[in-house]
């Protein structure tokens, strides 16, 4: 989300040819040097609309895309069977997963905050997601006492020692771990422990 806000209020030039490393791997490191520090999004409000699992079998060069709808109350269907018999082979190679998606419903709510020397608009419009299909309205309200952040960010972009990031873990006591290692948040962290051991490295004071 930290890319969607700098590219949307001009922080960042969009780069339209690049190759090498940097056309394959987001280059995190150029969020560090802008004056901008945006937390997780933490759901208030949430309700799916599908869940699709994508799958191969390298060695036959076959694919497999099952989308299951959610139910009346939007909450997830679950696969019975991931490696359906029919897409099995002779050398009984199996289908290593490679992507799981769940689709968002309109109208879910999430809540952010956002630190910036600049003064922001109380009504923003944001794309993001995979070929930035996600579409997402901001609204300004009243600022939470407690935010979601993501520790990769802290650790490689803002460079935050590990001593710190376990005094924020310390003090939440709740880490979630995802599926890649860019994904492992720590929940309901003190803005003011945010305001005095994170912001004074992002922004230099």
């Amino acid at each position: 989300m930290t890319y969607s806000f700098a590219y949307n209020l001009g922080m960042l030039k969009k780069h339209y040819f690049l190759f090498g490393d940097e056309a394959v791997n987001h280059q995190y490191h150029e969020l560090a040097d802008i004056p901008l520090l945006v937390s997780d999004g933490k759901p208030i409000d949430v309700h799916f609309k599908e869940e699709t699992f994508k799958s191969t079998e390298y060695l036959s060069e076959r694919s497999l895309t099952v989308t299951i709808p959610s139910t009346n109350k939007g909450d997830l269907g679950k696969f019975k069977k991931t490696d359906p018999y029919w897409m099995g082979s002779d050398s009984a190679v199996t289908i290593s997963k490679v992507r799981r998606y769940i689709g968002l419903a309109p109208g879910s709510t999430f809540e952010v905050t956002v630190w910036s020397e600049e003064t922001l608009p109380d009504d923003l419009f944001l794309t993001l997601g995979i070929r930035r299909s996600g579409e997402l309205r901001l609204k300004k309200t009243k600022p939470s006492s407690k935010v979601h952040l993501n520790i990769y960010m802290l650790s490689q972009v803002y460079g935050l020692d590990e001593q710190t990031i376990l005094e924020l873990y310390n003090a939440s006591g709740k880490l979630v771990r995802g599926s890649d290692y860019r994904k492992h948040h720590i929940l309901d962290v003190d803005v003011k422990l945010v305001n005095d051991k994170i912001l004074p490295v992002v922004f230099g004071g």
